[in-house]
């Protein structure tokens, strides 16, 4: 008898020390009164087994619209917050975080762990009209989270596409599907609008139609369903990956009464209901960590919170301190609020600075769950739970915003001179050199480079293939001497899609130095003199581009409205949302008056809020920026923009926004784009590689261009 209690008592002493024990199931840590745990020691143990392998980690990732730097209550104590707060005070905030300035890139990065000149939506938001979506040749997140035994589920906004079945949720790796397919309904009657008079309903189950919930407030309803999904799924048997998508706090600003009332004392009317629907959001995290601690998934969960771009001051929200609103390439517009709850975590507490971005929570969150990255090509996108889990230095250093070759601003005279140099006796030779290359017969388009141009640009390395897809920075940090002049012929390698025009000579620049571009290479970047500058890459700066490298931004062409707009925001709305979300020129211009700027450089770590433009006083690192966002440019695929389908109105599906194209009548369309990007990308592949020719091959066009040089010198 006292050996048996003696044993007995020796497993109860191990199953204290060992919550993980297969005989503990009755000390499962869950907190029904729905109080948020503080057990390190559980949370060391627990992070040990996932480490081992032995139960991967149910993942909740909550996705918010809308939600600006300045609405949420750790920067600002006036939005009442306590369930985020103190979720983000017990995990790991991510203060150096970045998104997308509108919702559709951020969804399509999220899911598919690429850039957007990686999917070919470059450009503005997917409208309910247009045949466009995700490319079907590319897998996403959900998928990967599948293959690795994830039960996978999506609950509230999609906003990637749904002309065809082939675009929808259900379709693209989830189990199942509630939500609305659109960018923006009515939080109570479901009705969606693209415009004057094109409106319908949306809210849909699966891949059917979800009549009858009119009347429910959208953040309780996608809610209630999240519960639903949690109540109904074994924690122990599979692991779940639920996305919760909530609508708010996009408009329309449609909160109910009794979370206005709290806010009663702001003036503005906007920001009144902004910040009610911001307490919406609250209470909904509220419930969802409620039911994961009754169902029993919290202690083996991942909790990622996340918004999906910049607040837009129009109607309601606030990005203060930081400048720009949603929509634009400054921080307000990309910088991000997020953090990580995890039992699992090892370092909590804390704030992280580390440099993280929306790509990275494909290869995180699919290595996390023992899913196989490798099997994902091309990601942009790293693993990162290392950088949030101990604190340890994050992979990324460089930061694509976005390249947008359709939107263009007017280009001032005066940058392009100074940063392009280009002379006009160069247009003179060119021409010169174009009509005489026109008589050779059969022969593609090129030209020689004159004495000014042909230089080398030493601080480039073009490497278009790198390991997991990803584009690693290769521009030295040493002082950029002149080069000589070299009698190699030079290409134009850029498509009119783009509108790059990059000049380079064979054999390609290569450094002399192996350094990368990194934060201390540009920090430590020489300042040398123009006289002793080389000639930059032509790139456009009318283009519309942003990049990130270390602690430098570089924005050109058109970056959006550039104010700061102070917590006392505009009274009322100025416009319908469809406008707001849609590109248009930001500065009103007289037609005498001076071409604006396009060519901003920012330190954004000694200036987070982009007040001093360091362009002028920095042309070394805006030629290392430029020559960036050209290399990244060569592996951009074609924009996919279509115009709107008149067969996509409700009013001929029933008054719903239902998928309008047969997947039969897509498939030579998409046949066609996956043709197409497979060829730019092979281009991008193949086109650094040499071609072998034969000696015959040699000689025959060096006679060719000899003959033709005698009869065009009238020898």
């Amino acid at each position: 008898m006292r050996a048996a209690a003696a044993a007995t008592m020796l497993l109860l002493l191990l199953c204290v020390v060992r919550p993980d024990c297969g005989s503990c199931d009755h000390r499962d840590g869950n907190d029904v009164s729905g109080n948020l745990g503080d057990d390190d020691n559980v949370i060391g143990n627990d992070t040990t087994a996932v480490k081992r392998g032995r139960k991967p980690p149910h993942i909740i990732f909550i996705l918010i619209d809308d939600q600006g730097f300045n609405d949420i209550g750790y920067h600002n104590p006036s939005i009442k917050t306590p369930v985020l707060d103190k979720l983000a005070a017990e995990g790991v905030r991510l203060e150096n975080y970045y998104v997308q300035p509108i919702c559709t890139p951020s969804r399509s990065q999220l899911l598919t762990g690429r850039y957007q000149i990686h999917t070919g939506l470059q450009h503005s938001i997917i409208r309910p009209s247009q045949p466009s979506c995700l490319p079907h040749h590319m897998d996403t997140l959900p998928q990967r989270l599948r293959q690795a035994g994830y039960a996978t589920h999506m609950v509230g906004k999609w906003h990637l596409g749904f002309y065809t079945k082939a675009c929808l949720p259900t379709r693209k790796g989830f189990d199942s599907f509630f939500g609305t397919l659109t960018g923006s309904v009515d939080y109570y009657s479901y009705g969606s609008c693209d415009g004057p008079g094109v409106c319908g309903y949306d809210l849909h189950a699966n891949e059917s139609v979800a009549w009858g919930h009119e009347g429910k407030y959208s953040t309780t309803l996608f809610t209630q369903r999240a519960r639903k999904i949690l109540q109904s799924h074994d924690p122990v048997g599979q692991p779940i990956f639920l996305l919760l998508s909530l609508q708010a706090v996009h408009t329309p600003l449609q909160p109910p009464k009794s979370y206005i009332y709290p806010y009663r004392h702001m003036a503005d009317v906007a920001r009144r209901k902004f910040a009610a629907a911001v307490s919406t959001v609250d209470e909904a995290v509220r419930n969802i960590t409620y039911a994961l601690r009754k169902e029993g998934f919290y202690r083996n969960s991942v909790i990622v919170y996340s918004t999906d771009n910049g607040a837009q001051p129009f109607t309601g929200g606030s990005n203060w301190p930081l400048r720009g609103r949603k929509g634009t390439y400054w921080e307000g517009g990309v910088r991000g609020v997020a953090f990580v709850h995890s039992p699992l975590l090892r370092r909590r507490r804390r704030v992280s600075k580390a440099l993280v971005h929306i790509t990275d929570w494909f290869p995180t969150l699919v290595a996390l769950a023992g899913g196989n990255v490798s099997q994902s090509q091309g990601l942009d996108g790293f693993d990162v739970w290392a950088t949030i889990s101990e604190g340890k230095e994050s992979p990324r250093h460089e930061i694509l915003h976005n390249i947008d070759p359709l939107h263009k601003a007017p280009v001032p005279a005066h940058t392009g001179d100074s940063l392009l140099n280009k002379p006009k006796k160069k247009k003179k030779k060119k021409k010169k050199k174009k009509k005489l290359l026109k008589q050779l017969p059969k022969q593609k388009s090129a030209f020689k480079l004159s004495k000014g141009t042909n230089k080398s640009y030493p601080g480039l390395k073009a490497r278009p293939k790198a390991r997991r897809g990803h584009l690693v920075p290769s521009v030295a940090r040493t002082s950029f001497p002149r080069a000589k002049a070299s009698k190699s012929k030079a290409r134009r390698t850029a498509s009119p899609e783009h509108n790059l025009s990059w000049t380079r000579t064979k054999p390609q620049w290569r450094l002399k130095s192996k350094r990368s571009l990194s934060r201390s290479s540009l920090q430590n970047a020489s300042r040398t003199d123009s006289a002793d500058e080389p000639e930059l890459p032509v790139w456009d700066t009318s283009v519309q581009a942003a990049i990130r490298v270390g602690d430098w931004k570089l924005l050109t062409g058109d970056p959006g409205h550039g104010e700061w707009v102070p917590p006392q925001i505009l009274p009322t709305l100025v416009g319908r949302w469809w406008n707001l979300e849609r590109a248009f020129p930001s500065l009103h211009r007289r037609k005498d008056a001076e071409a604006p700027k396009s060519v901003w450089l920012f330190n954004i770590s000694a200036d987070p809020y982009e007040r001093h433009d360091l362009s002028g006083q920095r042309p070394d690192v805006v030629r290392l920026l430029l020559a960036r966002l050209a290399h990244y440019n060569r592996t951009a695929v074609p924009v996919h923009f279509p115009p709107d389908d008149p067969r996509a109105h409700p009013d001929r599906h029933g008054g719903a926004w239902v998928p309008w194209i047969d997947q039969d009548q897509d498939s030579d369309q998409n046949r066609d784009r996956g043709e197409m990007d497979h060829k730019v990308q092979q281009k991008n592949k193949n086109k650094n590689k040499k071609k072998n020719k034969c000696r015959l091959c040699k000689l025959k066009a060096f006679f060719l261009k000899l003959n033709t040089g005698m009869m065009s010198s009238r020898i």
